[in-house]
């Protein structure tokens, strides 16, 4: 997942169990070695006090060697619980490994696909589930594919204890691995694969019901509604629970039907180790057997039937992942390649029969002719819902358009294009600001700023006061998305970010929302004079001197 060709493929299970193949050694080898451990603990454990209580029986107790089996077992024990520790701790920093390189993978998604669709990814439904997803697809080689490895090793193992007390076990040992490790879990999945599929699908639907719910309460009381939304809700509920009682009915199945095999493997086995004599009709074992190793043999077995327990319900892990993995590949976009158009300096901008408008609604701004030149600032003014916010939007490349785009006299496309994006700086209604410091906001529109380049720019936008005065100034930690913030405060900063990029083209979108009076006039004089830009498009319903200097637009 290094290069950029293997970010924009699409995902599978098997491509993020190779993802850190390294990382996962540490914690495969550490879950093998404890997983050995315990059924050589609980064989050996058995063949030792079966041994010493037939040593004391037969009175050679005083010359039986306790030392060397007992010391085993307590290294067996010790390796066994170093192991499984051991395994939790790699595994830990495995699965974070893997959750950076599947959050990458969403991020390259959403750099190769559309800007002017970008909007569509940036839902809280469609994150909340993105989430969900992820949790649910990194839990799959701990809960699908380690467990089945062990299971295998374990029956391997067993096989080569059983084949030195007599070889004629390995089939029975063959045939239940296959019932255990291989039929068994296919069954239950193929029975309960549905309701998997529903129940994951219901879970991140019925939360973002609840949600919805939750924020429109008071809207759905005063309108008498509430009631109808409670009952599609608690028929979401009945869905979910009848999918996990489907579930958990195949995991009890399941379970049963591991247990008959290990019964019938046991009972295979002691058939084939002994014999029912013919004189005193008492089962005995076939001469060279010795009973000592048959019992720790049976107690691997019983060790074995835990680790292929787990298997069972691994289908319902390995159906969440698979959900996940098939929403998260509904991102997928190969790769866009930018359009190589060199644009000059820009003198004239012409939008020709020009809409923007969102999908799938494709609703948006009417169509309209604008022509800005050099040196000229434009007022588009209008009612709300006139479009004025969409136009701007599409004017930056920002969201979809028809029409046709003129810089220069000479077509261009506005959209994908570099070259046109590094000429221009746009102020949305809605602005973002990180998670970081003031000053790391501000450098994003300028790396190579000074300290007093970025307090100029503060002050241009009347924010260098404020930020004085706090603690940290510059250093002062934002919260996330800056709502630590007022919506003034946000999106002041932000123009103060744009200012430092001092593009030639400037486009905002109400950028004098919520501001008082002089710092409506602050920001004008800046605008007219230090950070004049080339070409200014306005979208406000504030008066200013700015607009007021400009050319209006009715929408």
């Amino acid at each position: 997942m290094s290069n950029h060709a293997n970010n924009t493929a699409k995902l599978s299970l098997k491509r993020l169990l190779l993802a850190n193949p390294w990382g996962f050694i540490v914690p495969f080898v550490t879950g093998v070695a404890a997983t050995l451990a315990g059924v050589g603990l609980l064989g050996l454990s058995g063949w030792f006090i079966s041994a010493a209580g037939l040593a004391t029986a037969m009175g050679v107790g005083i010359v039986f060697n306790y030392l060397t089996p007992g010391a085993i077992v307590r290294g067996l024990a010790i390796l066994r619980t170093a192991g499984r520790y051991g395994e939790q701790v790699t595994a830990h920093n495995h699965l974070l490994g893997l959750l950076r390189t599947l959050r990458l993978w969403v991020w390259d998604q959403r750099v190769a696909k559309e800007s002017t669709d970008l909007n569509q990814q940036s839902r809280g439904d469609l994150l909340q589930r993105l989430v969900s997803d992820l949790d649910q697809i990194i839990r799959w080689p701990l809960v699908v594919f380690l467990p089945w490895m062990y299971a295998v090793l374990a029956y391997v193992a067993v096989a080569i204890f059983a084949f030195f007390i007599s070889p004629d076990l390995l089939w029975p040992l063959s045939i239940a691995a296959v019932f255990h490790v291989l039929i068994v879990p296919w069954a239950c999945g193929h029975i309960a694969s549905h309701a998997v599929h529903v129940g994951q699908i219901l879970g991140v639907h019925r939360r973002s019901r609840f949600v919805s719910f939750f924020s429109a309460l008071i809207t759905l009381t005063i309108r008498g509604r509430w009631e109808d939304y409670a009952k599609r809700l608690d028929q979401l509920d009945v869905r979910q629970k009848n999918a996990e009682i489907r579930i958990q009915q195949a995991v009890s199945l399941g379970r049963l039907f591991s247990y008959l095999v290990t019964i019938l493997l046991l009972a295979c086995s002691l058939y084939l180790l002994g014999t029912v004599t013919t004189e005193t009709g008492r089962w005995v074992l076939n001469d060279g057997v010795q009973g000592t190793w048959v019992v720790g043999y049976v107690l691997s077995l019983l060790a074995v039937n835990e680790l292929v327990l787990p298997l069972v319900q691994s289908f319902v892990a390995q159906g969440q992942s698979q959900v996940g993995l098939r929403r998260l590949n509904q991102l997928h976009q190969y790769a866009n390649t930018p359009i190589d158009q060199t644009i000059p300096r820009i003198e004239q901008l012409f939008f020709k029969q020009w809409r923007g408008f969102y999908l799938p609604s494709r609703m948006g701004s009417p169509t309209t002719n604008i022509r800005v030149n050099h040196g000229e600032s434009v007022w588009l003014r209008g009612v709300s819902g006139s479009g004025k916010s969409t136009l701007l939007a599409s004017m930056a490349g920002d969201c979809l358009s028809s029409g046709e785009a003129y810089i220069n006299d000479e077509k261009y496309d506005v959209c994908n294009n570099p070259s046109y994006q590094a000429k221009l700086s746009y102020l949305p209604q809605s602005p973002y600001v990180f998670q970081q410091s003031i000053a790391a906001n501000l450098l994003l529109g300028n790396p190579n700023a000074s300290d007093d380049q970025l307090w100029a720019a503060l002050d241009a936008v009347a924010l260098a006061d404020w930020v004085k005065s706090l603690p940290n100034g510059l250093e002062t930690l934002l919260s996330s998305q800056g709502r630590n913030l007022s919506g003034g405060q946000r999106k002041r900063l932000v123009l103060a970010r744009l200012l430092l990029r001092r593009s030639p083209v400037l486009l905002l979108d109400e950028p004098f929302d919520g501001l008082d009076k002089a710092t409506i006039e602050r920001i004008s004089h800046s605008l007219q004079h230090d950070y004049k830009p080339d070409i200014l498009i306005l979208v406000s319903h504030v008066g200013s001197r700015l607009g007021d200097n400009a050319r209006v637009i009715e929408l």
